[in-house]
C-alpha cells in the first residue's frame, strides 16, 4: 500500500519553503508568511529587557548620586543617554528574536518583522508617553505663543533611530539556510 505523500499540509509547506528559499523575493510581498508569534515573542522580549536596563540604571543613579552635591543637569544628561542607548539595544535585540523565533529565511519578510517589532513596542509603549508630550508640548506652545520645533524633531530622530534598531536586529537575525545546513 503507497501513501500519498505530495498531499500532505506538511508537503506543501516545504516545497513553499524550497522555492522561497531557492528564489528569494526582492521588496515583493508575494509568499511573505510573517510570523506573528515571532513579533510578539520579540516585541515582550524587548519590553522585558527595556524594563531590566531601566531598573540598572536607577540602581546605578541612586548610587552614583551624592546628596546635596551631584548637579542635577548631570544626572538628568546621563539618565537620558542610558534610556537612549537602552531603548536601541532592547529594539536590536527584540527584531533579532523575532526573526529567530519565526525561523525567518528571507530579507523582506525579515524587514517586515523588524518594522511590525518595532510598531508593536511603540503601541505597547509608548501611547501614554506620546500623548502626555504632546499635551506637554501643546501646552507651552499655547503658553509662550509657539511651537518648540526642538522638541518635534529631537522625537522624529529618536523614532526613527529606534525603527532603524529594530530592522537591523531583524535582518542581522534571520536565518542563512546554507550555513545552517553546514552546521
Amino acid at each position: 500500500m503507497a501513501t500519498v505523500v505530495r498531499d500532505s499540509p506538511y508537503h506543501d509547506r516545504r516545497v513553499t519553503e524550497r522555492r522561497r528559499i531557492a528564489y528569494p523575493a526582492v521588496l515583493r510581498a508575494d509568499g511573505m508568511r510573517v510570523s506573528w508569534g515571532g513579533v510578539f515573542g520579540g516585541v515582550l522580549v524587548a519590553l522585558g529587557f527595556l524594563l531590566l536596563m531601566t531598573a540598572l540604571g536607577v540602581a546605578v543613579g541612586i548610587s552614583a548620586a551624592q546628596p546635596g552635591q551631584t548637579d542635577t543637569d548631570t544626572l538628568g544628561a546621563g539618565a537620558g543617554i542610558w534610556a537612549g542607548v537602552s531603548l536601541l539595544v532592547a529594539l536590536f535585540i527584540g527584531g533579532w528574536v523575532s526573526t529567530r523565533i519565526g525561523a525567518i529565511f528571507d530579507g523582506t519578510t525579515g524587514f517586515f518583522e523588524g518594522v511590525l517589532v518595532w510598531v508593536v513596542s511603540v503601541m505597547l509603549s509608548g501611547i501614554g508617553v506620546l500623548a502626555a508630550g504632546a499635551a506637554q508640548t501643546l501646552g507651552s506652545a499655547v503658553q509662550f505663543g509657539q511651537a518648540t520645533p526642538d522638541v518635534s524633531w529631537v522625537t522624529f530622530g529618536a523614532l526613527l533611530l529606534s525603527l532603524l534598531a529594530a530592522v537591523l536586529g531583524a535582518m542581522g537575525g534571520r536565518r542563512h539556510p546554507r550555513k545552517e545546513a553546514r552546521a
